[in-house]
């Protein structure tokens, strides 16, 4: 029989190691602490995670997915005001997301963020919708967070670029970029519209079609001149992009004076394009055209009369 003083002395032992400074700053993926789940993400004095559960989130090991037990607007809220309310905060955003980065470094961790939490039955969790966002786009629908987690996300892009899709058909540079789409609200429209052209320059082809595509559904309206201008001079130096570039243009609030000059740098070029790519340019230039521009169109034919078109066999 262990007597009581012997089993007091253990129980000090075990306080005194959690309560060690040393063990607090170890880092984040090697410290341990008891849990009653082998599948969640232990705490160890880790801000990130420990705001995250009390608000209502819960992160998972593996492939398993985080799982939210309550409304998403909820979790929203509660982790706001648990920020806001911080004794240390401002300072406790920069350890929240300094928090995430940390435990975003494995990819497989990255990934499930990226992913759509499980959604758990609570009784205060609406029960008409079934649809559950990831961990973060939730966070980025929180303004205080918003700017530092798109930096997050921009940093982490570049060690994808050049990935295959994974054996589930995903593809982490497209699922990051996935995240930015249809937010409620930009912080910092102007930031986000240069990360993604600077993003948009580097990119390999095939993902700068994917990028060129995705921005009305990124940017604010505030931002579509600024990315017509940049999108024309990208368009002028690389004629691969046509397609993509044209297909946004039609989806952008543009000025009808930079579209005709859009649409006459097209026409001039009709000679040399692809003839896949013909109905996305005649797209573009009947949707550009107005009254008193309709003229232009009856050059047609002697554009079209060089357009290449390929022999068969």
């Amino acid at each position: 029989m262990v007597s009581k003083r012997r089993r007091l002395d253990s129980e000090a032992k075990e306080t005194e190691t959690e309560d060690d400074p040393k063990i607090m700053k170890q880092p984040f993926s090697k410290l341990t602490k008891k849990s009653h789940d082998p599948r969640e993400v232990e705490e160890n004095g880790s801000v990130f995670v420990r705001l995250l559960k009390t608000s209502g989130l819960t992160l998972k090991t593996g492939e398993n997915q985080n799982q939210l037990g309550v409304d998403q607007i909820i979790f929203q809220r509660k982790l706001f005001q648990a920020l806001r309310k911080h004794p240390s905060y401002p300072k406790v955003i920069e350890e929240f997301v300094h928090g995430l980065e940390s435990y975003t470094e494995d990819s497989d961790s990255l990934r499930n963020c990226l992913l759509s939490c499980e959604r758990l039955q609570d009784e205060e969790a609406s029960t008409g919708a079934f649809y559950s966002k990831s961990l973060i786009k939730l966070l980025l629908g929180i303004d205080i967070l918003q700017p530092a987690i798109i930096k997050m996300l921009f940093e982490k892009v570049p060690q994808f670029l050049f990935e295959n899709e994974s054996s589930d058909g995903i593809n982490m540079c497209r699922l990051i970029i996935n995240q930015l789409k249809w937010l409620d609200r930009i912080v910092d429209s102007k930031d986000l519209t240069a990360q993604m052209m600077q993003l948009i320059s580097v990119a390999p082809v095939n993902l700068q079609h994917d990028f060129i595509t995705s921005l009305p559904e990124i940017l604010g309206d505030s931002q579509h001149a600024n990315v017509g201008k940049e999108l024309r001079e990208l368009l002028m130096q690389n004629t691969s992009l046509t397609v993509p570039i044209l297909d946004v243009f039609s989806s952008l609030r543009l000025d009808p004076n930079f579209l005709s000059e859009i649409r006459r740098l097209v026409m001039g070029k009709l000679s040399s394009v692809r003839l896949e790519d013909l109905p996305v340019i005649v797209k573009f230039i009947l949707h550009s055209v107005t009254d008193i521009t309709s003229l232009e169109v009856k050059c047609w034919p002697q554009y079209l009369g060089h357009v290449k078109v390929p022999l068969r066999e």
